[in-house]
């Protein structure tokens, strides 16, 4: 009977505590905090001492959005290259974002700051989308989580926090 009882009082709780952000509808419009995780290979083609090129490839996951937002529980993928002189780098590159029910949303992103700094600063721009998110529009400004180590070498992993907004027609 314990265990019944136990059974129970947990469905309810979580229930609670995760049933509204699971059945939210999406809003057509609004903003919020942004948290992602993701890691990376990337290919490096230095020209000289003190000048790189990369590329790398992204994956990552949604570790924060709104319930209401197009983001909530996304995973992405990601393709960009960085180019850098003198420790201050520029990089950019293509997002999709995969919803849970399939629909996509694209954007861009461009990024600027120093090797080992915690200056690093992202802007994305929605392009697009299909399903619900099609005509998208919006994006946001976020900065680069400092200080995480590698789990393997030729792989890296990073975070990025901010806010975005978006309007869907």
């Amino acid at each position: 009977m314990k265990k019944i009882i136990v059974a129970s009082l947990l469905v309810l709780v979580l229930s609670i505590a995760f049933g509204p952000g699971a059945n939210a509808e999406m809003a057509k419009e609004g903003s919020g905090g942004y948290k992602s995780a993701m890691s990376y290979k990337f290919k490096v083609l230095s020209w000289e001492k003190e000048r790189v090129y990369m590329t790398y490839d992204v994956t990552g996951v949604m570790a924060a959005a709104p319930p209401d937002s197009p983001l909530f529980n996304a995973t992405f993928h990601a393709l960009g290259a960085l180019e850098a002189i003198k420790g201050a780098y520029k990089d950019g590159g293509f997002i999709i974002y995969n919803r849970p029910n399939g629909d996509k949303v694209y954007s861009t992103w461009q990024a600027t700051g120093t090797f080992g700094g915690s200056d690093r600063k992202i802007t994305i721009t929605f392009v697009g989308g299909t399903g619900e998110c099609a005509g998208i529009e919006g994006g946001g400004v976020l900065t680069g989580v400092s200080g995480l180590r590698p789990a393997t070498k030729k792989m890296r992993q990073s975070m990025s926090v901010g806010t975005f907004h978006w309007k869907i027609p």
